[in-house]
């Protein structure tokens, strides 16, 4: 019995079968060898992305613009009114820097607004008008930063609380004045919440009575001095035997008015000090100050005229002398 042999070329399998022909004679078939086609590569299709979910903010109408802006000025009104009630200098420093922080969010509320056509280029004019508000707040604060009066003497707390109000007052007319110069016709931005001017403490607009005697000592004399005042600040007229803060009487002269200073003792000199916003506690003026001599001795024998201001023809020359 013959062997069969299995003879395995590449991948195809040959199987030789009975037959009569010598196995030499035999001629194998050829081996066929398969590559494995190769798949072409699948280009992969865009992914369309999703439609934006962001919603497209519309124009306001201009009736709709308008209510925005009204409704900013009424959420600063409470904030206004809370630097002007404000009793001391701390308690309006911290209520003037919440109100600093409301016009800032109001500033970025309007930026957020999408403004009708109709406003053109003004809405960007109005915010840039919030953006000016702290420089405006700075500059007018100044005067009230300022701890001496125009005199050199300690500013009274009412006078920079006053003044500080005041300041924050203008800013916010300010402001509103820009805002509705930007918006146009139809706009009253401020209206509501602008406070109304403030009344002066009496250390701003205090006075002498005329003919007042601010101060006397020692013994009464018989000399007379008339003084007319044709000058255009109040006066307060010092007799004093060499130096003026040692007084022998001082009286004061309201401009425009006449009076006499009467018990003059001996040879004295005439000094005098004029200014405005008369303290009746220091006597003494707090702003617009001058100080002054008569360069010559008065004597006391004789009652004598004297007149505050450049006169034609007058023959007493006066001298600037350090504040008293």
């Amino acid at each position: 019995m013959r062997r069969i042999i299995a003879v395995a070329i590449g991948t195809a399998l040959v199987v030789a079968g009975c037959s009569g022909e010598p196995e030499s004679s035999k001629s194998l078939a050829p081996a066929t060898v398969t590559t494995p086609t190769e798949q072409p590569t699948p280009t992969p299709t865009p992914t369309p992305e999703p439609p934006s979910t962001t919603p497209t903010t519309a124009s306001l109408s201009p009736v709709g613009y308008k209510k925005a802006i009204a409704n900013s000025e009424t959420n600063l009104v409470r904030g206004v009114q809370r630097v002007m009630n404000a009793p001391t200098l701390e308690a309006f420093d911290q209520a003037r820097a919440q109100l600093e922080d409301a016009i800032r969010n109001q500033r970025q509320a309007l930026g957020d607004l999408e403004p009708p056509a109709a406003a053109g280029t003004g809405h960007e004019a109005a915010l840039i008008a919030f953006d000016r508000y702290a420089a405006s707040v700075t500059t007018n604060l100044a005067t009230s930063g300022e701890t001496k009066t125009g005199c050199g003497l300690p500013k009274a707390p009412a006078v920079r609380l006053y003044q500080a109000k005041t300041g924050i007052r203008t800013s916010i007319v300010e402001l509103s004045k820009e805002v509705n110069r930007s918006l146009g016709k139809g706009i009253n931005y401020g209206l509501r919440m602008t406070p109304p001017a403030l009344t002066p403490p009496p250390q701003m607009t205090g006075r002498g009575s005329n003919g007042q005697i601010i101060q006397r000592a020692g013994s009464r004399g018989y000399g007379l001095l008339q003084i007319t005042n044709n000058g255009s600040a109040d006066v307060v007229v010092v007799v004093a035997a060499s130096v003026p803060r040692q007084p022998q009487a001082s009286i004061y002269v309201r401009h425009g008015s006449k009076t006499n200073l009467r018990g003059i003792r001996g040879s004295y000199y005439v000094f005098f000090k004029s200014g405005s916003a008369w303290d009746g506690v220091s006597r003494q003026f707090t702003e617009d100050c001058s100080f002054s001599k008569y360069d010559n001795r008065f004597d006391g024998k004789y009652n004598w005229t004297i007149t505050l201001s450049p006169v034609i023809g007058g023959n007493a020359s006066t001298s600037k002398v350090d504040p008293f």
